[in-house]
């Protein structure tokens, strides 16, 4: 097999389930495929100020595909070299502002550096604010409308902080109707959450015209997911591999099955393609 580039979502394949800790096996083999040549990237719905938290931290050597591919750095934050930048169009982003509102949810909107947050109670923010420093943060409904007016790279939508877990018909509605107005699209990283972004953009996209840049082919490329929103790059590549914590439409898309998230499926997928093991298992 010949894998150059090794594509990675974060939540619920690189983290563990309590979405904050990367196994050790998992980075020793990252650093390993690096070394070997092959480009590691991480395509996450996550903000770029975020990942590159992490990867700095673990001394990892990756590129950045962030916000469902609506961002991407060569490199981690502050010094990567910026390849990639798609935001929501100012009047599609106010149509989403103004069905998500009703309902009453908590509502994230994205930008680079920034999320702007609508909640029903002040305690309500976004996870990442818990690590001082690396974004800033703005409030309220008047926030929102003019953030859309600078470019808004994603909404993330949830009932109440804690449930993304859990089913939400609320959600399953959110997307529904976003999915009907005209530029955008949304998906799910979580059965209780919507994200919302612009339709002609996914971690597929983008991790293809990267991969383009070095000269590398869909088929040369090995990608590793666990959600919907995950689902375009594992489309696109040679090697779709499936966390065994992955949702049922990911395991049908995939032509591999890994371990789960906890058990370092990552890894094991990476040894697959250093040619290291042949354990992983061929759904197809």
């Amino acid at each position: 097999m010949s894998v150059k580039l090794i594509a990675l979502d974060m939540d619920g394949t690189l983290l563990m389930s309590d979405h904050k800790h990367i196994h050790p096996r998992n980075c020793d083999m990252i650093r390993k495929a690096t070394e070997s040549g092959i480009q590691v990237w991480i395509a996450t719905g996550r903000l770029p100020e975020d990942v590159s938290d992490y990867l700095i931290r673990k001394q990892l050597k990756c590129g950045l595909v962030c916000v469902n591919g609506t961002i991407a750095y060569e490199s981690p934050l502050p010094d990567g070299k910026k390849l990639y930048h798609e935001s929501i169009l100012p009047e599609a982003a106010e149509k989403v502002i103004d069905m998500i509102l009703p309902y009453n949810i908590m509502v994230n909107a994205f930008e680079p550096g920034m999320v702007t947050t609508v909640a029903r109670e002040e305690s309500h923010r976004y996870h990442l604010l818990e690590r001082e420093g690396l974004i800033q943060e703005r409030r309220g409904e008047k926030a929102i409308y003019e953030a859309a007016k600078r470019g808004i790279l994603k909404f993330y939508c949830m009932e109440e902080p804690g449930w993304a877990t859990e089913a939400s018909p609320i959600m399953d509605e959110i997307r529904e109707r976003a999915n009907a107005i005209s530029g955008i699209k949304a998906t799910r990283s979580a059965p209780g959450i919507a994200e919302i972004m612009p339709d002609h953009v996914g971690k597929g996209k983008t991790l293809q015209e990267i991969a383009a840049l070095y000269g590398i082919a869909p088929e040369e490329i090995m990608a590793v997911g666990d959600e919907e929103n995950d689902l375009d790059m594992l489309e696109m590549c040679g090697y779709s591999v499936a966390m065994g914590n992955a949702s049922a439409k990911v395991k049908e898309t995939c032509r591999f099955m890994s371990t789960t998230n906890d058990e370092a499926g990552v890894a094991e997928a990476i040894t697959y393609a250093l040619g290291l093991t042949t354990r992983l298992s061929e759904m197809r």
